[in-house]
Parts: C-alpha cells; sequence; structure tokens
C-alpha cells in the first residue's frame, strides 16, 4: 500500500496564496457593490479638490505677476521723486498683495520712505512684522531700518537689541559690523564707555590695517578712551 508524502494533504482550514488573494478580491468587490454611493461621493470630493488646488497655484501665479508688475509702477514714482504717491501705491500694495513673495520688499520701500519723510512711528508699523526676527535678506535689511525707527522715536533700548538681532544672524559681514557700531554708538550716548567699546572692537575683527573703517572704529575708541579718563 503506497505511503502518503509529508504535506501533500491540504491542512484542514488553510488556503493557497492565490485562494486568499480571491478571496479578498471578491470581499472587496462586494463591500464596493455595497457602499457605492459612498465611493461616488469620496470621488468627487477628490475631485473638486484637486481642481480646487489647480486653481489656487494658477491664481497665486496670477496675484504674484499682478504684484511685481504694480511694485514697478512704484519704483517709478519713486524715481521721479513722486514720495507721496509712492507712499500712497505702497499701502494700496501691502493690503492687496500682502500674502505674495513681494510684500516683503513693499513694506521695507514703504519704511524708508516714512523714515525720510520723518514719520518714523509709521515706519514702525510697517516694518515690525518683518523686523523683529528677520530670517530673510529682506528681513535683515528691515531690521536695519527698524532699528533706526526705534531711535527716532526715542527708544534706544529697543533700536539696540534690533541691531544685535542682526549681528547674530546676519551673514554678511559687512552688514554685521554697520550693526556692530550702530549698536555701539547708542551704549556710548547712554553712557556705557566698556560696552560701547566691546561692540567696536568686535566690529574691527577680521578688518584688513588698510580698511577706512578700521581707521574709523579706533578712532571711535579712543575718543570714549579719551573721555572717560578726564
Amino acid at each position: 500500500m503506497a505511503q502518503r508524502q509529508p504535506g501533500s494533504r491540504r491542512a484542514k482550514g488553510s488556503q493557497e496564496p492565490d485562494d486568499v488573494f480571491v478571496a479578498k478580491v471578491l470581499h472587496a468587490g462586494k463591500w464596493a457593490e455595497a457602499n457605492q454611493q459612498l465611493i461616488t461621493i469620496l470621488i468627487v470630493v477628490v475631485a473638486i479638490a484637486f481642481a480646487g488646488l489647480l486653481y489656487y497655484r494658477s491664481y497665486r501665479g496670477s496675484l504674484d505677476q499682478q504684484a511685481a508688475q504694480q511694485l514697478e509702477l512704484v519704483y517709478q514714482s519713486v524715481a521721479i521723486q513722486d514720495t507721496e504717491g509712492a507712499i500712497g501705491q505702497l499701502v494700496t500694495f501691502i493690503e492687496r498683495f500682502g500674502g505674495t513673495a513681494y510684500a516683503g520688499e513693499a513694506r521695507l520701500l514703504l519704511g524708508d520712505l516714512y523714515l525720510r519723510s520723518d514719520r518714523a512711528e509709521q515706519a514702525l508699523a510697517v516694518l515690525e512684522p518683518i523686523g523683529v526676527s528677520p530670517r530673510s535678506p529682506i528681513d535683515l535689511q528691515g531690521a536695519s531700518l527698524l532699528a533706526a525707527a526705534y531711535e527716532q522715536v526715542g527708544r534706544p533700548q529697543e533700536a539696540e537689541a534690533t541691531y544685535m538681532g542682526i549681528v547674530d544672524r546676519s551673514d554678511m559681514d559687512f552688514q554685521v559690523r554697520n550693526a556692530l557700531a550702530a549698536a555701539a554708538r547708542i551704549r556710548r550716548d547712554r553712557g556705557d564707555a566698556a560696552g560701547a567699546i566691546q561692540l567696536y572692537e568686535r566690529a574691527l575683527e577680521g578688518l584688513d590695517a588698510e580698511d577706512p573703517q578700521r581707521g574709523l572704529y579706533e578712532m571711535r575708541i579712543a575718543e570714549i578712551q579719551a573721555a572717560t579718563s578726564t
């Protein structure tokens, strides 16, 4: 009598992989048939979301293009020294295009125009959103103008903190030195001679011996030392 080979008989309740796959397909088909309305709704929702994404991208592209064109008109007004006209255009620009990539540049330009027109309080309102925690090159330029606005309205502590924020965040050597020198000047004016000298010495680091700024900072240090020794 022939012997049965081990494994030749399928264990009770076991299924081949193909059988499992077919069973899952059949189950999915039955579920889809029972939930046809839900599937239809999901397809419609996905289609609407996709269409909305395409529309948003198109809208953003069109808005950025309009912003670029409008900002070019502002620069034309600045070029012909129509300061008030440029200010009005920029106020409208920020209201309309405040969420575009050109908003920071517009704030920077408007803040500068306000400072030149001795309207430091208005400059503060415009520059604080980009200058308080600067990250991009535009933000860092805005921070420099913001610090100048703080000085104009008699808030030297905020001005110094803003300049030191530029020192901490900027990768541009000239920008760091200018901020250090400005902060040193503020410390000197409020009687902090040691603090002012410390910042001027930091500004001297890395400067060539022939650099005109080296002579200027050394002169400032000498003036402070002479004033404190009398």
